[in-house]
């Protein structure tokens, strides 16, 4: 059967389209703008994360015409200029040579606001702040030299940060890291480095602390906060040299988590620059995405994570790989995309002590037959609902035998943490589901399956405009997917089981490969004009020393920006 999943590396395109209800009531009350966001493709090279972003956003009011909008805009950034300004330039045959040790701006991650402000991000680069009416660029956030851990490119200097910084809601900052990942020895593929905590209060430079004790070996793919303590968790995706250029994966990730937690009291400006302490706890399962509840019990943290067995994001699939199930060749509309997980996905609740990183009390969510695949949650962003949570949106794109390939299962044969045995991997497809997780019970609340040959992206969670500010009262969304159309469905955000109350699409409207999403109440004028540095600082001299035809095509995209 044909599958939403083996569509998502089509082209892209930009939409502009007012949507239509095609079934049930569009909520009155519906209001704010959901974000998401992804890699356009096709991208640089042929793997589906390679490629800058492109963002929606769906403006959920009814507008003039009685209608939600639909926009959809390509990431338009220096960095995405000076690539298409080098692919004009550089042969093919010298693009590899051009782009090795390069990490340009991709800026395809997630959608994170700062009060009114806009941010979009990648891991290997800074956050970038856009224009949350127009979708257009405004800066980088911070200089490249501001940040102590850079990787040198004469076009595309590296500064690995986080796709998810936080908000402070008592500081009003957001903070994200700064990580440098070099071989040990002479491994060729195991990485360490430092982290750096950096902090930013929306309007100077970045603040920067060194945590000599966390030694990174993979990346912090998302920054949780806590009244007291900021807290770094290892993402469960080793990033191996020499994948994408057809080494292939030798070994699997860590099946654990390992987890920074760094005290505020230590993050002062006197010690800005300087080492600070952390505590370090180690969890069972690997990590895509955590948050914690801000308010703390003494120095307990409650963090939850969305735990990603088995799901190794470093594998392009190809024309050569095979089905685990039946060695069937795989379908070429997943050619550079990624294989699914070969291990159901809990969500986890634990209780860490922050100043030893004890781990005081644990709990999982998880059914085998259902939860695979986890997405990015969508949960309530109000300040009650910060302080202490009490609902979590979780989607998962489901098990597809058509994408498990043996490659990505042996690799992850011998995890000791497995919940579903290598031995009883289903050949049967399970759908796309949608559940709401009681937090205070770690219990399903309701649950939604999706149709066969369809999947959720991440949800997103839109509370009731209504006076008191109830957590969970409102609606939940999922941009879904099938072989030929997206839709936007619309659900009871506490009675998921009841299925979509209204669906919204337009003619033509096809969604490529997005993944994290965000909800945003208004969009407000931007007066803060945030620019912390131009092009050519960031780039340094080394530009000039490229060939003539070369340094003749970025001049001007380096002269505009600077």
């Amino acid at each position: 059967m044909d599958h939403a999943l083996h569509h998502q590396v089509e082209p892209s395109r930009e939409v502009d389209v007012d949507l239509t209800v095609t079934s049930g009531t569009w909520p009155a009350g519906l209001w704010g703008h959901a974000f998401i966001i992804g890699p356009a493709q096709p991208t640089v090279v042929n793997f589906c994360w390679a490629g800058f972003g492109i963002v929606t956003r769906v403006d959920l009011a009814p507008n003039a015409a009685g209608v939600p909008h639909w926009t959809s805009r390509n990431v338009r950034t220096p960095d995405s200029e000076l690539m298409a300004a080098a692919l004009g330039a550089v042969p093919p045959a010298e693009l590899p040579g051009l782009l090795a040790g390069a990490q340009p701006a991709f800026t395809n991650t997630a959608p994170h606001f700062l009060g009114d402000r806009l941010l979009l991000t990648y891991d290997r680069q800074r956050p970038a702040e856009f224009d949350p009416q127009t979708l257009e660029f405004r800066s980088y956030i911070g200089a490249v030299a501001d940040y102590p851990v850079v990787s040198p490119h004469s076009l595309f200097p590296g500064v690995l940060t986080t796709g998810h910084p936080v908000e402070d809601v008592d500081e009003g900052c957001m903070w994200w890291c700064n990580v440098g990942l070099e071989p040990l020895g002479r491994s060729r593929t195991d990485r360490q480095g430092p982290l750096q905590v950096v902090r930013w209060d929306g309007h100077g430079g970045i603040e920067t602390w060194f945590v000599p004790g966390a030694a990174i070996t993979q990346g912090i793919h998302e920054i949780a906060v806590t009244q007291d303590y900021v807290i770094f968790t290892e993402v469960g995706n080793q990033d191996e040299p020499g994948t994408f250029a057809g080494r292939g994966r030798t070994k699997p990730h860590p099946p654990y988590s390992d987890i920074f937690i760094v005290a505020k009291r230590e993050l002062t400006r006197e010690r800005r620059g300087k080492a600070v302490p952390c505590a370090h706890a180690r969890l069972p399962y690997e990590s895509f995405h955590e948050f914690a509840d801000y308010r703390q019990d003494g120095d307990d943290i409650t963090l939850y994570i969305a735990h990603s067995n088995g799901w190794d994001l470093n594998i392009a699939l190809g024309e050569s790989d095979r089905t685990w199930h039946g060695a069937r060749p795989i379908a070429p509309g997943l050619h550079g995309f990624l294989p699914l997980p070969v291990d159901a996905s809990p969500v986890g609740r634990y209780v860490i002590d922050g100043r030893t990183g004890e781990v005081k009390d644990t709990r999982l969510f998880v059914d085998p037959e259902r939860h695979w695949a986890t997405l990015l949650y969508g949960r309530d962003m109000r300040r009650p609902a910060l302080e202490r949570s009490r609902y979590l949106w979780q989607a998962y794109w489901g098990y597809n035998p058509e994408m498990l390939v043996p490659q990505a299962v042996e690799l992850h044969r011998e995890h000791p943490y497995r919940i579903v045995p290598v031995e009883e991997l289903s050949a049967q497809p399970r759908p796309s589901t949608v559940a709401c997780i009681d937090l205070e019970t770690m219990q399903e609340q309701s649950s939604w399956a999706f149709p066969a040959g369809s999947f959720a992206q991440s949800p997103v969670y839109v509370p009731d405009r209504g006076e008191g500010g109830v957590q969970g009262e409102g609606w939940m969304l999922a941009f879904v997917q099938f072989p030929d159309h997206t839709e936007l469905q619309v659900f009871d955000a506490l009675a998921l089981g009841k299925g979509p109350i209204a669906t919204a699409t337009a003619p033509g409207l096809k969604q490529s490969f997005q993944v994290h999403s965000g909800w945003m109440p208004r969009l407000a004028p931007q007066p803060v004009d945030y620019r912390r540095s131009s092009l050519a600082a960031d780039l340094g001299p080394a530009w000039r020393e490229l060939p003539a035809a070369l340094r003749a095509a970025v001049e001007p995209v380096v002269q505009r920006w600077s």
